[in-house]
C-alpha cells in the first residue's frame, strides 16, 4: 500500500495532461443580416473574401452572420403549401421571419432579401409581419441545399392565409443568403 498516497495526486496529473474544453466550431453563416440593426457579430465586408457579397453591390460595416445551429435555436413553424404557385404542396420548415430580424435589431422595417443568384425583393414590414412569413431551411424534412432552393426560403402561408390566396411567387424568394434591413 505504499502510492495509495498517490492516487488523488495522480488522478489530478492525469487531468491537467488533458486538453481543455472548447466550444464546438459554430460552422459557417447561412445568412447574413446587415443594415439598420443593433446585434452584431462581425464586422465590415472583406470584398476579396466575400466576392458575392461585393458582386452585388452589398456592403455593411457590421453584419450578424447565422450559422444553421443558430437559426435552429428560434421556433421553428411548419407551413404546408404550394410552391410553385398552384403546384405540388410541400412543407417548410424553419423561423418566422420576423423572430430572425427582431434577433438582429431590425423587426418591423422593410427589408431587401439577396438571393445566390442576384436576385433581390424589397419585403415591406407589414407583409411579413402580418402573414407570419418564414426562412424556411427544410422542405418536406430535407435541408434546403445550395443548388436547390438553399440555404434559406422566405416562404409565406399561402396555402392558410386567404389574403395570399392570389399570390404571385415573386415574394418567395430562394437560395436566400442575404437580408439587409432598410432604414427607415
Amino acid at each position: 500500500m505504499p502510492f495509495k498516497w498517490m492516487t488523488p495526486f495522480a488522478v489530478l496529473a492525469v487531468m491537467a495532461c488533458q486538453p481543455t474544453p472548447t466550444a464546438a466550431p459554430r460552422g459557417p453563416d447561412l445568412v447574413t443580416v446587415f443594415g439598420a440593426i443593433t446585434q452584431t457579430d462581425r464586422g465590415a465586408l472583406d470584398a476579396t473574401a466575400e466576392p458575392l457579397f461585393a458582386s452585388y453591390g452589398l456592403t455593411f460595416e457590421r453584419a450578424l452572420g447565422l450559422s444553421a445551429d443558430e437559426l435552429a435555436r428560434f421556433e421553428t413553424l411548419v407551413m404546408t403549401t404550394d410552391f410553385p404557385a398552384e403546384g405540388p404542396l410541400h412543407a417548410f420548415a424553419g423561423p418566422r421571419l420576423r423572430d430572425v430580424l427582431g434577433f438582429a435589431g431590425g423587426a418591423a422595417q422593410t427589408i431587401r432579401v439577396t438571393a445566390l443568384d442576384g436576385y433581390q425583393r424589397d419585403i415591406p414590414a407589414e407583409a411579413y409581419m402580418q402573414h407570419n412569413a418564414i426562412l424556411a431551411l427544410y422542405q418536406d424534412d430535407q435541408p434546403l441545399g445550395i443548388g436547390g432552393r438553399g440555404p434559406a426560403m422566405l416562404v409565406w402561408p399561402r396555402g392558410t392565409d386567404p389574403a395570399l390566396d392570389a399570390m404571385s411567387d415573386d415574394d418567395w424568394v430562394f437560395g436566400v443568403f442575404a437580408i439587409e434591413v432598410l432604414p427607415d
